[in-house]
């Protein structure tokens, strides 16, 4: 499945406590996203987003996995939009990360 957040189309759900974006992979977005809802009309409920480092990310062992909560009737899941490095760097990752932070303001931002 994709989530699209504002023109960026994200891969994903996938879950927290096993996935990882490694050194050789291209480094990724992320966004943590609380999905709830009835199933033909879920909502979707952004919780954090963030950028990847060159030496990847293991989300079970993110600093803020503490604070990524699910509410009552939610599944979080990890949504990942790549970057190739041979076309983005690390400041663009973060550029991007922060514009959808501002647009989205986790962990309240709700996906219309």
């Amino acid at each position: 499945m994709s989530l699209k957040l504002a023109d960026y189309l994200f891969t994903g759900p996938f879950a927290i406590d096993t996935t990882e974006v490694r050194a050789n992979q291209p480094p990724v977005v992320y966004a943590i996203v609380a999905k709830g809802g009835p199933p033909w009309a879920p909502v979707f409920r952004v919780v954090d987003i963030g950028a990847s480092s060159d030496a990847g990310v293991r989300f079970a062992d993110h600093p803020r996995r503490g604070d990524w909560t699910a509410g009552p009737g939610e599944t979080l899941g990890v949504y990942l939009f790549p970057m190739p490095r041979s076309k983005f760097s690390a400041a663009d990752r973060e550029r991007i990360a922060a514009h959808l932070r501002s647009q989205y303001d986790p962990p309240r931002g709700i996906v219309a």
